[in-house]
């Protein structure tokens, strides 16, 4: 729902900034107090992020090489799995629905922060409906939690509620209920409705003070496998909950363990060693940064400079692309910024009929890519890029990539969370 954020080091961020909150928020907060979140915005121009880059450490899963599965895990099967419709925005956001008290939302669904926030009845600026009024379920935490972006911000009562998908089992979870928001709440257009709110997917470690995330209240109190999957298509989806589905699959899953870093606790982190487009490889990870980011909640894909360069010129130059875009000069000038929509006058099939894929490799394990669900996303009659790269200082960027909802619509993508790891899966042609 947010920009795209780039983190910078505590001293960094402080000296820019200046800015001292309490309590950080999802979609990526600005702190400076303790060992809270310090973020700052990127670019204000694209929809949807979250990047919080906290000051403490910890550890995961030894990601030292990745591993195949030849098969689905039982877990996967559980019957406790819950799948939820996921509505699609323009751009790149997925919106699923779930109650609050005795209310459901739309909510937007992010990997990249932990809390769940949504907009209460007090809030005079969020313009969104319905909005959240706490009920007989609701336990007012007397707490305030905090959120801050370079593009917008909000501020809002803790409260513990019951949240749930509709007819399913629901858990306590402390959130937040929006009282006050400057530019969170932006117009975007959605098959569902825009959303109210956003709830949070990734480890508690990003968590606002005081807050926790529904998935962990949800796998504590029902049991549930510790997993959750995602399909995302272009304008819907489906989120699951305690496993996945292999019926919307075309082979078994690999694996590939989560990154053990300075981000794992807070984050979902992959060691993305490459991408090969057209029999061009060029590297990812570098010797500075290793991890990439998965996160549902960015709606690009940010490669560090050196990545994007040789990608977008092995894209620009493959056969393919040139009779597409009428060659390699019109290819680059196209591929240099997310801005850059045209109308191709091709359908979604014929592209991926003519455009090179990429292959990610991670490890000894690569996954596979097509043009339309990686660097290339429709908006209504236009195709836009759907790469850009980090800012100017590497420094600022602790990250090799960002892996964003348009390539995350390649694969259905198990986050296996009780075992470290990350699935993909090639899914069956979206509806």
């Amino acid at each position: 729902m947010k920009s795209p954020l780039v983190a910078l080091s505590p001293h960094q961020l402080l000296a820019v900034l200046g800015i001292v909150v309490a309590a950080p928020a999802c979609g990526g907060s600005v702190s400076g107090a303790g060992d809270q979140p310090i973020v700052l915005d990127l670019d204000g121009s694209v929809d949807a992020a979250s990047l919080i880059i906290h000051i403490d450490s910890g550890t995961r899963h030894d990601a030292s090489s990745a591993v195949a599965d030849t098969g689905v895990d039982a877990s996967h099967e559980s019957p406790k799995m819950i799948a939820v419709p996921l509505n699609g925005c323009t751009p790149s956001e997925y919106n699923a629905g779930l109650t609050v008290g005795t209310q459901t939302f739309q909510l937007s669904v992010d990997t990249g922060s932990t809390t769940l926030g949504v907009a209460s009845t007090k809030c005079t600026s969020c313009g969104v409906n319905p909005e959240y009024a706490p009920g007989p379920s609701a336990v007012d935490e007397n707490m305030t939690g905090v959120s801050q972006y370079g593009t917008g911000a909000w501020s809002g009562e803790i409260y513990e509620d019951t949240v749930g998908v509709p007819s399913n089992d629901t858990a306590p979870v402390r959130l937040v209920a929006i009282d006050t928001q400057s530019q969170f709440f932006q117009s975007v257009q959605c098959t569902g409705g825009a959303p109210q709110g956003i709830v949070g997917f990734a480890p508690s470690g990003s968590a606002v003070n005081g807050t926790n995330g529904f998935f962990d209240d949800l796998v504590a109190a029902t049991g549930m496998p510790n997993v959750f999957a995602t399909e995302l298509c272009g304008t819907t989806g489906t989120l699951w909950l305690g496993g996945f589905d292999p019926s919307f699959t075309t082979a078994a899953p690999t694996y590939v363990p989560f990154s053990n870093s300075f981000f794992s606790p807070y984050y979902y982190t992959l060691n993305l060693s490459s991408i090969t487009v057209a029999g061009t490889t060029t590297p990812v990870a570098n010797g500075q940064y290793t991890d990439s980011l998965v996160d549902t909640g960015t709606s690009i894909v940010i490669l560090g400079t050196a990545a994007f360069n040789g990608i977008t010129a092995a894209i620009a130059s493959s056969p393919g692309f040139q009779q597409v875009f009428g060659g390699a000069d019109a290819g680059v000038a196209f591929l240099s910024s997310p801005q850059n929509c045209i109308g191709l006058g091709m359908s979604k099939a014929e592209l991926d009929a003519t455009l090179p894929p990429l292959t990610l490799t991670f490890g000894a394990i690569t996954v596979q890519a097509a043009a339309t669900e990686s660097y290339l996303i429709n908006y209504g009659s236009d195709w836009c890029p759907a790469l850009d790269q980090q800012p100017e200082d590497p420094n600022n960027f602790p990250f090799a990539a960002i892996l964003g909802s348009p390539i995350l619509r390649s694969n259905v993508i198990i986050f296996d969370r009780a075992n470290s790891r990350m699935g993909f899966a090639p899914h069956t042609p979206c509806p």
